[in-house]
């Protein structure tokens, strides 16, 4: 009888390990082959946040200003948060409604610089931080050979200064500079907000936006500090001299008369108008008539941009101030 329990037992404690080692290799497998959903991880992540920031054109395609839009956006959900994310997004939009052209376009990549500036200024990031968004997401929107410049999709063939990809390609391009940027391989070479756009200046007799030492102190300012709209400052040469000042069209006619608004700012004409800048059609003159019935033009390439320091234009192109279309007027001014 004891020795028919002994073996009993023995059959018993085998069946028990045995059964023990099963549940334990049954537990060990499944732990091994955990089952992932497809598509999750940063990769998708960040293509799924960069996607809700975009907006691809009807033929799938997105510029280099919308790409670098959104990539700023990414830049401060990432380090700030959602509520910084949403102060951003109400800048850029009061800026991207306050340049937009009258045939409805917007100048993006302006837009966005102008937005991120007041938010630096609102005491939301620092100098450095706004710096370091700005250059990453330059740096991470380029999508041709030229890595200086941010290009929209407006333009005819052979336009360089168009730059486009499908949506994946962009988020693929970005996506990659962006993990560089993240986990530390690579950086972004430092760039300054304040810089003017590049790739848009052009010389002075054409409106262009780059100073010219020297020309008189012209300035077109599209978003003003105090209200937010176009102020247009005239050179100290014309000061007293100055009976109007107004912007007329492409086409000639005449758009809107400035309000006079004092002296300052180097002794300088301040003149105000009603709207941002950027609200004017491209390829405006500023008429300053004086009081002696003499006109002198400014031509604005680009409404969206600050122009400052340029030369008057005159009909032979020379610069100066006309009158009756005749040059009259002092190259100096």
């Amino acid at each position: 009888m004891d020795a028919l329990s002994m073996t009993f037992a023995s059959a018993l404690n085998y069946g028990m390990n045995s059964l023990k080692a099963a549940i334990t290799s049954s537990a060990t497998d499944g732990a091994q082959q955990p089952k992932t959903p497809a598509g999750t991880g940063s990769s998708a992540d960040f293509d799924k946040t960069l996607k809700a920031f975009l907006a691809a054109n009807g033929e799938n395609k997105v510029s280099e200003e919308d790409v670098f839009s959104a990539l700023v956006q990414e830049r401060i959900k990432k380090t700030k948060g959602e509520d910084a994310l949403k102060t951003f997004q109400d800048l850029l939009a009061k800026s991207r409604e306050a340049q937009k052209k009258p045939d409805g376009f917007v100048p993006v990549e302006d837009a966005t610089k102008d937005a991120l500036r007041k938010f630096r200024e609102s005491g939301a990031i620092s100098k450095d931080e706004a710096d370091s968004i700005y250059s990453q997401a330059f740096a991470a929107a380029q999508l041709d050979s030229n890595k200086e410049a941010l290009f929209d999709n407006r333009g005819g063939p052979g336009d360089s200064s168009i730059a486009v990809a499908s949506l994946e390609e962009a988020l693929l391009a970005s996506r990659t500079v962006c993990t560089g940027f993240d986990n530390g391989t690579e950086t972004a070479a430092v760039r300054s907000l304040d810089e003017p756009s590049a790739g848009k200046s052009a010389g002075p007799d054409t409106g262009g936006h780059v100073s010219e030492p020297g020309a008189g102190g012209f300035l077109f300012k599209p978003i003003s500090d105090s209200d937010g709209r176009l102020a247009i400052l005239l050179p100290p040469k014309l000061t007293g001299l100055v009976s109007g000042c107004r912007l007329v069209g492409p086409d000639g006619k005449e758009i809107e008369s400035g309000r006079y608004s004092g002296n300052g700012n180097g002794g300088r004409d301040h003149f105000r108008f009603s709207r941002a800048g950027g609200g004017y059609p491209d390829g405006l003159r500023v008429e300053v008539t004086l009081k002696t019935g003499e006109i002198v033009r400014y031509l604005i390439r680009e409404t969206s941009q600050r122009t400052e320091n340029i030369s008057p234009e005159s009909d032979n192109g020379n610069g100066g101030s006309t009158s009756g279309g005749d040059s009259s007027g002092d190259n100096s001014l």
